[in-house]
C-alpha cells in the first residue's frame, strides 16, 4: 500500500490533487435579517494545518466558522450568496446530506456541551446514532477518541460517571473526543479555550498541534499570543471582513496591513 501511494507521488497531476485546500471560501457574502455579517470572504483552508481566525468581537468568525458546516441555516433571516467548496464540491449543491457534511466537518463550541450522560455515552452520542457497534467496538472508541483528546489518563477509572462531572477544561476535551469519534476531516473550533483556565488552556492547544497529524483545523481565538504558539496561518478579520491573511510568519513579523499591525500590538481595530 505504501509503494502503491508513493508511486502515485511521483505523478505531478496526484501531487497538485493532493495539495488542494480542503475548504475553498468563494465571494462569501453573509446576511441575517439583511444585515450584511460577512463580505466577500475568500479563504482557502489548506489540509493538516492549524488555521486559526482571529479579529475582535462582532468580526463576523463565528459566522464564517458556523457557515462552512452550514449550523447558520437554521438562523432566522439567513441568506447567503458565494459559495464554500469542501472536498472540491459545493457543500451548498442540491441534494445534499447536511448530516453527512457535518459528520465530516466536527464542531466544537465555545462552552463545553455535555449531554446528561456518562463520560462513555459522551463519546458515543454521535457515532452510534450514525452505524451500529458492538459493545468491544464502543469500548476501542472511547479509549481511542479520550486518548486522542488527552483525557483517558484522567477519566479511564470512571467512564461510567457524568461528563458533567468532569471540570470545564475536561469538559471540552471530552466535547473533542465526542467530535472525533465520528471521523471527521475537518474539525472548526469556536473559541474553545475562552472559558478555561491556562493550563487547561495550553493542554487543549498541545492536543490541537497532535491532531493536526490527522485533522485539518479551523481554529477561531480572541488570544493573539495563543494564535502565535499554534497556528500554521493566521486570518484575521474585521467588521465582517478578512483584512489580511498569511503563514504566521507573515502576520506576525511581516504583516502589510495597518488594521492588522495595530490589532496585533494594541487587540484593538479601528475598523
Amino acid at each position: 500500500m505504501i509503494q502503491e501511494v508513493n508511486s502515485e507521488l511521483k505523478d505531478s497531476s496526484v501531487v497538485t490533487k493532493l495539495e488542494a485546500p480542503v475548504l475553498n471560501v468563494s465571494g462569501l457574502d453573509v446576511f441575517i435579517n439583511k444585515t450584511n455579517i460577512l463580505k466577500d470572504i475568500n479563504l482557502q483552508v489548506p489540509r493538516n494545518q492549524i488555521t486559526c481566525i482571529i479579529g475582535p468581537s462582532g468580526s463576523g468568525k463565528s459566522t464564517l466558522i458556523r457557515s462552512i458546516n452550514r449550523i447558520n441555516d437554521d438562523v432566522l433571516g439567513y441568506e447567503k450568496q458565494g459559495d464554500i467548496h469542501f472536498q472540491n464540491a459545493s457543500i451548498f449543491k442540491k441534494n445534499i446530506d447536511v448530516a453527512s457534511l457535518r459528520k465530516n466537518i466536527g464542531m466544537v463550541f465555545q462552552k463545553p456541551c455535555v449531554f446528561p450522560k456518562s463520560i462513555a455515552e459522551n463519546v458515543l452520542f454521535g457515532i452510534q446514532h450514525s452505524k451500529k457497534l458492538s459493545k468491544i467496538e464502543k469500548a476501542e472508541i472511547v479509549e481511542k477518541q479520550l486518548k486522542a483528546a488527552a483525557l483517558w489518563d484522567e477519566v479511564s477509572q470512571r467512564l461510567d460517571q457524568r461528563g458533567s462531572s468532569l471540570s470545564i477544561g475536561q469538559q471540552q476535551r471530552l466535547c473533542i473526543s465526542r467530535t472525533l469519534a465520528m471521523e471527521p476531516q475537518v474539525i472548526l473550533l469556536d473559541e474553545p479555550t475562552s472559558s478555561l483556565d491556562p493550563v487547561s488552556s495550553r493542554a487543549i492547544e498541545k492536543m490541537m498541534l497532535d491532531l493536526k497529524e490527522q485533522y485539518t483545523i479551523v481554529f477561531v481565538t480572541h488570544n493573539i499570543q495563543q494564535a502565535k504558539r499554534i497556528a500554521d496561518r493566521v486570518v484575521f478579520m474585521c467588521e465582517g471582513e478578512i483584512i489580511e491573511q498569511g503563514t504566521t510568519n507573515e502576520i506576525f513579523t511581516k504583516s502589510k496591513h495597518p488594521k492588522t499591525r495595530s490589532y496585533l500590538v494594541d487587540e484593538y481595530c479601528d475598523c
